[in-house]
Order: structure tokens, then sequence, then C-alpha cells
């Protein structure tokens, strides 16, 4: 049997204290952490109850209320629960600044709403983007929202010296905005074009895009979709090679707009092999990206747009830069089927910069929702 000596015991047994000292120092250490108390860069402390009640208020926010995005689609109540679960979610955890931009993006919503104090609104999104620059001074995101927004109710000198002050800290991301800015103020001056001998000339490869628009409960379109597919089935004899994207991934009664759009073209004698479905995107921005995937599949040249009179200017604008952002150099044309505005041109404005923000990669809800 082997024996140990007193010089073998001590050291054992003082090995055995240290490692119970660093256990205990580490341990004291992990909760020192969790209290916000160490001196190791964290400045608050871990409240896994504050965590699961914003979870709790984001999930009823944006969760139980599918969001969307048109100007006008969505009651003035919707966007007022948003925001109220947005700052109470703030108020929980100040300093992330994602909470702070769902406020700011709710109150644009309410904006848009032809029941809400437009200006009021407004007014208090771009205080909210100030907010957040004040908490994040070298942050892109805040301050280009902000200048986008004065821009779009009209204060054009404001958004210029904050574009400029935003040069001196990102001088190629506020370049590439500015230019961003400048193709939708061109746009926002067009007069929509209803005549079918004004769509052309078209050089190269065109294909049609026909936007869907919402379906009664029961499947069947409405008359302002009728129009454009009326639009669409006129241009598309025009261009008899044309391949045609008909959009719209809303469903009622199990049917998605694209879907029944294609139906109605088929039964109009439109050959099956020209149509694509882009039958997954609930919005103007989710049809312009998905259907730019598509365009850029095809190989095409150039795209002529038709929807409603009152939809083209944003609805271009969006397409102008889905293809950008994924690279393609494609010229758009459009045509226009009539219908009674559904938007002031104010509220048209605010709409297109903000789908052209988020369309860009800028977020309406950072993290959460396009």
């Amino acid at each position: 049997m082997k024996t140990t000596s007193t010089d073998e015991r001590q050291f054992q047994s003082g090995r055995c204290c240290h490692l119970r000292r660093r256990f205990v120092g580490m341990s004291v250490l992990f909760l020192l952490v969790l209290a916000g108390k160490a001196d190791t860069g964290i400045t608050e402390g871990v409240n896994a109850t504050a965590q699961e009640r914003v979870a709790e208020l984001i999930q009823n926010a944006l969760g139980a209320s599918r969001i969307e995005f048109g100007p006008a689609t969505n009651s003035l109540a919707i966007y007022t629960n948003i925001e109220a679960n947005f700052r109470q979610a703030s108020s929980l955890m100040p300093t992330r600044l994602d909470l702070r931009f769902g406020i700011a993006s709710a109150l644009v919503g309410q904006a848009l709403q032809t029941n809400a104090p437009f200006d009021l609104k407004m007014k208090g999104a771009l205080k909210v983007y100030q907010e957040i620059h004040a908490l994040d001074t070298n942050g892109f995101q805040s301050t280009v929202l902000y200048a986008a927004y004065a821009r779009a109710v009209g204060e054009t000198n404001l958004s210029e010296s904050t574009l400029t002050e935003l040069m001196n800290l990102h001088p190629q991301r506020a370049r590439a905005y500015r230019e961003k800015f400048r193709r939708i103020e061109e746009i926002q001056r067009i007069i929509p074009n209803f005549d079918l001998q004004k769509v052309g000339p078209v050089n190269g490869t065109n294909a049609i895009v026909i936007l869907g628009a919402g379906l009664e409960t029961n499947g069947t379109m409405k008359p302002k979709l009728l129009g454009r597919l009326q639009q669409g089935l006129v241009l598309s004899r025009l261009y008899p090679e044309a391949p045609i994207i008909v959009t719209g991934g809303n469903q009622k009664s199990g049917i998605t707009e694209a879907y029944a759009m294609s139906l109605w073209l088929i039964n109009e004698g439109v050959r099956t092999n020209r149509l694509h479905l882009e039958d997954r995107a609930t919005d103007t921005v989710g049809n312009a990206v998905r259907s730019c995937a598509i365009l850029q599949k095809l190989c095409v040249t150039h795209a002529t747009l038709v929807t409603s009179a009152s939809h083209i200017r944003r609805a271009l604008a969006i397409f102008e830069e889905a293809a950008l952002a994924r690279g393609l150099n494609l010229q758009f044309s459009h045509l226009a089927s009539k219908d009674e505005p559904e938007t002031d041109e104010d509220r048209e404005r605010v709409a297109t910069y903000r789908d052209v923000m988020r369309t860009s990669g800028i977020w309406a809800y950072p993290g959460i929702q396009r």
C-alpha cells in the first residue's frame, strides 16, 4: 500500500483549497455579471422577466395583427395598438433602439391612415428618430430615415442638411441614399399613362408585370384588379412573346391574387407557358423583391408595370429599387388602369419613401419585419 508523505498531503490540500477559491471566485463573478456590477463592460443586468414581457409585447403587436404596408390598408386602431406595445416594451428595455424604431414606424403607419392627423403623427415619428440619433450619434439608419421622411413631408432643406451631416460619418452610403431620393422625386412627377401607344418603344426583351390587389372574401376579384388585368391583357397582345408575371400572395378562401389572375388570363387566351406566378408576397415591397428575382431568371432588359393609377408611382419607385438591389440593369415603363385616388399626395409620398427605404434594406421594424 502506497503511503502519502506529509508534503504531498499539504500540496493536495492546498491545491483543493485553490480550486475551491477559484470556483467560488468565478461564481461570484458570474453573479456580479448577472447583476451588472462586474467591470466587464456590461452596464445593465439581465432581466429575464423584462425580456419575456418585451417578447410578448412584440408578439402582440406584430404576430396577432398581420401588417399590410399599403398607404391605407389597415385601420388606425391596429397601428395605435402597435405603437402602444412598442412604447411599453421600450420603457422596460430603454437601451433597445429597435423598439424605438418600432414606435416611429407605427406612427408613420398611423399617419398614412385617412382618418388620422397626418402632420401630428409624422412630427411624432421624426421626433422619435431624433431621440434614437441622440442615443446613437454615429448610427446611420435613424438619421437617413429622418432625412427621408423630412423630405417626404416637404422639409427639403432639413433633409439636405441632415444628409450633409450624414456624409461626414458615412459618405458612401449617404451618397447612395441621396441618389435614391432623387429617383423618388423624379418618379413622383410622372403622370400615369393609360395609353398603350405610349408604353414603347421597348428596346431589347420585355416582360409584363401585373400587380395584384385584394380579393373579395370568397376569392373573387374586385373591379380594381379586373381593371389591371384588362390593361395587362391588351399589353400582352402588343408583346405576344413577352413573359407575364402576376403578383400577390394574399389568400381569400384559399385562393391567392396571382392564382386568380392567372386563371383569368388563361381564360382570355393567354398561353400558360407565358405566365409566372409570384404568389408569396403580401405587399408591394414583397411583390417587387420576388418579381425582380423572376425577372433576373428571365434575362429580360425591360419590364412594363401594370397597376392602378393611384399606385403606379409607388410601384415604380419600389421596383426600381428592388432591381438595383439585385444588380439588375432594367428599364421600366408602365401602363395604368383608371381608379379612384386612394390617398392624397402627401400620404402617397410618405408611403413611397417608406417602402423604398424598406426595399433598400432598412426595415420598418428592425429584425422583426421588413
